[in-house]
């Protein structure tokens, strides 16, 4: 087979321009994926500055909050102290008056005992007094009476 070289020449300048197509497309590949990876580090160094500001923004944010609730809970624990303390006085001037109105009862109580102990004795001592009359009265009734007649019986 005789092949001219006019074919050869036109087979050589096709493979030439399709190698510099595949270069070129592989050239234009590497330059796009270092363009991406350019952009991709410029979005990421963004995104982290961005990140870095909004943690240091929370951080601020979350320590206000923290102070304000510290502030705050301090207040409701003097708060609570001073109630606390409110309800011991009162608690105490209660415990007084009931200690107070205690004793009077029981002074009260007392004294009403002793009277109704005296008052018990002397009903004892006339109620003694009367049983002793009493015994006295039958004795004398059944003097008064005489023995009792017995009959005796013929035999």
């Amino acid at each position: 087979m005789y092949v001219s070289m006019e074919v050869i020449a036109i087979i050589a300048c096709a493979v030439s321009v399709i190698v510099a197509f595949v270069s070129a497309c592989g050239w234009f590949l590497t330059r796009m994926d270092a363009r991406f990876a350019a952009a991709d580090a410029r979005m990421d160094a963004r995104f982290a500055a961005a990140d870095a500001r909004m943690d240091e923004r929370f951080a601020a944010s979350e320590a206000r909050w923290d102070a304000r609730a510290a502030a705050q809970e301090a207040r409701w624990d003097a708060r609570a102290a001073a109630q606390d303390a409110r309800v011991a006085a009162q608690d105490a001037k209660w415990d007084a008056r009931f200690a107070s109105a205690d004793e009077k009862a029981d002074a009260r109580f007392a004294s009403a005992d002793e009277k109704a102990d005296a008052r018990i004795d002397r009903l004892e001592n006339r109620m003694s007094g009367v049983e002793h009359e009493l015994s006295e009265v039958k004795v004398a009734i059944a003097r008064l009476e005489g023995p009792l007649p017995r009959l005796v019986t013929s035999r």
